[in-house]
């Protein structure tokens, strides 16, 4: 007795050798990456900053896609949309789950988040995922098949990857002396990176002032003096929006004269 299966198998077969191989409601053997158990598997990472483009939809035989990544430790999860088609774009959604298809909150930067528990120690708003296996998901509510492309991160702390540069102003003092020669100074400078888990979240306003006062004795010639002021601002993927910073610097200068006139 010949089953339904060998049926349909004897139907592909006599199609011939040109078969097509692309994704399809006509082919569903052909359609992947259609359930977590046939998610594409990105890998176990510390740190993830990837993207992703195809299309889907119920013409390519699937109307969601899971992307698996198993984190090694808590870290932060996002994922955001990127804009292709103003008119299409607005069919697609995107998502995490946990491990077990759980779907995770997502703010409006495409961050997971947790929600916050008024009078308690910790700010769940800023908690990590915890160290596990988690899908990255893209849904399109349509029938016609619709092009995607999505930004998956995984972000468990910041690499530093590059040139680090840092200038150091030194200055001197000499005294009004006859001097002959060459007068040298050295300086032995040192730069240290401290780890994550020594690194506290500041809360409210921070300020700091710089009073920073020069003076200088010289009998004539030209005067010139500068103000290198800079300001650092820590890196961190929990800011969004705008960081400004101003400085309104005044300088005044005064002659006194040493017989009392000006």
């Amino acid at each position: 007795m010949t089953s339904v299966t060998d049926s349909l198998d004897k139907l592909r077969g006599s199609y011939g050798g040109s078969e097509k191989t692309s994704p399809s409601f006509l082919r569903p053997q052909h359609v992947k990456y259609n359930t977590p158990a046939k998610a594409r598997k990105l890998g176990t990472v510390d740190n993830l900053a990837q993207t992703i483009t195809g299309s889907l939809g119920s013409q390519d035989g699937a109307n969601t896609l899971y992307f698996k990544v198993v984190t090694n430790g808590k870290s932060d999860l996002r994922i955001t949309k990127n804009v292709l088609n103003k008119h299409e774009d607005k069919y697609l959604a995107v998502g995490i789950l946990n491990s077990n298809y759980d779907p995770l909150q997502l703010n409006e930067y495409g961050f997971t988040h947790f929600n916050e528990i008024e009078n308690t120690v910790p700010l769940e708003a800023i908690l990590q995922q915890p160290k596990g296996t988690y899908y990255f998901t893209v849904t399109n509510s349509q029938w016609q098949s619709i092009p995607f492309s999505i930004n998956v991160q995984v972000i468990r702390y910041v690499l530093l990857d590059g040139s680090t540069e840092d200038k150091h102003g030194l200055s001197g003092r000499i005294a009004l002396v006859k001097l002959y020669g060459v007068t040298s100074g050295t300086s032995e400078s040192t730069l240290t990176f401290l780890p994550t888990s020594q690194l506290k979240v500041m809360n409210g306003t921070s300020l700091g002032i710089d009073q920073t006062t020069g003076a200088l004795t010289i009998m004539k010639g030209t005067v010139t003096m500068s103000d290198q002021t800079y300001g650092r601002l820590r890196m961190t993927w929990r800011i969004n929006g705008t960081a400004s910073g101003s400085s309104s610097n005044t300088a005044t200068l005064t002659v006194t004269s040493p017989g009392g006139g000006y």
